[in-house]
């Protein structure tokens, strides 16, 4: 009799476990950030591309923004005619980790914008007009750990303090 009743809890266990499974690890994965939509539809628009959080799929489209809450994770706009104004629509999104800005106008003026991205991992900065006044400023990006810098007038000495005030971050040029 002792032996039916705790085969019997542990199917209920089990049974309870696997059915809640599901929601537990979906739930993990599924954060959302409420810049995200204006920000995806801003960069799409600026011909841009963007991932979001828990996906490897990109949103390049406007019919591909999802109609539920997200978070961006990746944001693209290689080689796109964005102006300095506009960069403050890439700010305060908590789960960004990559940004490329390869190829843009970029200028001081708009980097200085960015801000508000504790998850920064990885910035692409080649072939802006970005110089060592603001670049010596990323470190407002504590987690940044890649710097792209090809085709910038950075100086040695910047990359160098870059490198000692962000331990860990590589920085090319």
């Amino acid at each position: 009799m002792k032996f039916v009743i705790n085969t019997l809890d542990s199917r209920l266990f089990l049974g309870i476990y696997f059915s809640l499974l599901p929601f537990v690890t979906v739930g993990c994965s599924n954060v959302h950030d409420p810049n995200s939509k204006p920000a995806a539809e801003f960069v799409l628009k600026q011909g841009g591309k963007v991932i979001r959080a828990g996906s490897d799929l990109p949103i390049d489209s406007p019919a591909k923004i999802p109609k539920e809450e997200f978070a961006i994770r990746e944001i693209d706009l290689t080689d796109s005619k964005i102006k300095n104004i506009d960069m403050k629509n890439l700010s305060n999104l908590p789960y960004l980790e990559s940004l490329n800005l390869h190829g843009t106008g970029l200028t001081n003026k708009g980097l200085a914008q960015i801000t508000d991205l504790p998850n920064l991992q990885s910035l692409e900065l080649a072939y802006t007009r970005v110089t060592d006044e603001e670049v010596s400023k990323l470190t407002r990006f504590p987690k940044l750990r890649k710097v792209f810098l090809y085709g910038t007038p950075i100086k040695p000495q910047t990359i160098e303090d870059l490198k000692s005030n962000l331990n860990g971050c590589a920085v090319y040029k």
